[in-house]
């Protein structure tokens, strides 16, 4: 009987676990991973795929032509020929480097627009994880404003109370709501956010391990002596290859000559077929006002791509200074509040004879303060850290790695 119920319930269970859909949970590498999946890059793909299919391929032959001829308007006269005229090879060839060059400019337009979705997410995972960290400092602050209220309620007839000080710590109590408020609502604007990218209300970022500090201290140093191209600066150069491409196929845009086949059925000759060829020779260009046009856009490429390359340049010397500058100011606070030792002097003030509960929890709300303190100088650290990692292209490099995981997990 027992043997029975045991076997009964190991089927029972094994049929719950083949009907419950098994939902992984989603991390934070993943919600960087819809970037791929973003509809703004649907048309990149579309057209990619488009040109993959080679439809700008110029046929070999351009024009085929059957001539009838007939100079003495009589039967014995007649003459068939049929002419075709083969598509300039060099055309031909030019034409498939301008279209390859496209599609190449199509791929760096879209790894661009790559790059700003990649961004975007970032920067709300940035913001959540600031709001969740700050809501846990709000409700600590909101929590001691409601201890010291409840002391001064409970004591109202004892020395130890203190009127204004009791309006004090209930006007602190609204100060407090007020920001946790404002703070909720940014925090659900990124939970929104995050759910309607991932499809699923329910994620659990709890057991990320944030990138720290120090450890953006260490990387940055990395990343800056590295060499990353330019996702800028790439479509830039891509841009100038087909302007160069559109030259060449201007130039080669022209008529080679015909090949012809001759047939004179009628005639009195040695053999009834023969041939015929000619040669064009472009001394005159109709399509010089396009030529100089294309070249006009390719020297317009090249300078902005210096002009590029320059503002690349700085912008990367300039971000990793002043993230430099904020890691500096970030150890500055530290050790100012290093230097107060406030945990010590509670751990003291609890032994002391006259202790006084409510200048316990004043110190108490001095200590969040500073928690507040550091973690909005941690937050200005990730967006300056963000501003760094985009100016030196560094979250599209491949293999993908996730830049705020602390351990820099690779993103699949």
């Amino acid at each position: 009987m027992r043997l029975r119920k045991s076997i009964l319930c190991m089927t029972l269970l094994l049929l719950w676990v083949s009907v419950t859909p098994l939902r992984a949970q989603l991390s934070v590498s993943d919600f960087l991973l819809t970037a791929f999946e973003s509809p703004n890059l649907n048309q990149y793909n579309q057209q990619i795929d488009f040109l993959n299919g080679r439809p700008y391929r110029i046929p070999p032959i351009n024009d085929l032509e059957l001539r009838f001829g007939n100079d003495e308007l009589t039967n014995q006269d007649q003459q068939y020929a049929l002419r075709f005229r083969p598509s300039n090879p060099w055309l031909i060839r030019r034409n498939n480097a301008l279209f390859n060059a496209t599609r190449d400019q199509i791929s760096a337009r879209r790894e661009l627009e790559f790059k700003e979705n990649m961004a975007d997410r970032y920067e709300v995972v940035i913001q959540y994880f600031y709001n969740t960290d700050l809501s846990d400092l709000i409700n600590e602050q909101l929590r001691l404003a409601e201890s010291k209220s409840v002391i001064f309620q409970n004591n109202v007839e004892s020395d130890l109370f203190d009127a204004k000080d009791y309006v004090d710590a209930k006007l602190d109590q609204v100060d407090v709501i007020q920001e946790l408020d404002e703070n909720l609502i940014d925090l659900s604007k990124q939970q929104q956010a995050i759910s309607t990218i991932l499809g699923t209300d329910t994620f659990d970022w709890s057991d990320f391990k944030l990138i720290t500090v120090s450890t953006i201290d260490s990387i940055s140093s990395t990343i800056a002596a590295s060499s990353f191209s330019s996702a800028e600066l790439n479509l830039i150069a891509k841009k100038i290859e087909v302007a160069k491409q559109e030259t060449r196929v201007e130039k080669a845009d022209f008529d080679i000559g015909f090949l012809q086949a001759e047939y004179f059925p009628f005639r009195n000759r040695n053999s009834d077929v023969g041939f015929a060829f000619g040669i064009s020779i472009p001394i005159f260009r109709d399509n010089k006002p396009q030529i100089t046009e294309r070249k006009l856009d390719e020297i317009e490429f090249q300078n902005e791509f210096r002009a590029q390359s320059f503002r690349d340049s700085l912008n990367r010397v300039l971000q990793f200074e002043h993230l430099k500058n904020l890691l500096n100011h970030h150890q500055l606070i530290e050790d100012k509040i290093e230097a107060l030792d406030i945990e010590s002097l509670l751990k003291n003030l609890s032994r002391a004879e006259n202790y006084d509960p409510i200048t316990t929890l004043e110190l108490k709300e001095g200590l969040e303060r500073l928690n507040e303190v550091r973690l909005k100088s941690k937050h200005r650290i990730l967006e300056q850290y963000l501003n760094f990692l985009l100016a030196f292209d560094v979250i599209i490099q491949q293999p993908l790695k996730n830049y705020l995981s602390e351990n820099f997990e690779s993103i699949e």
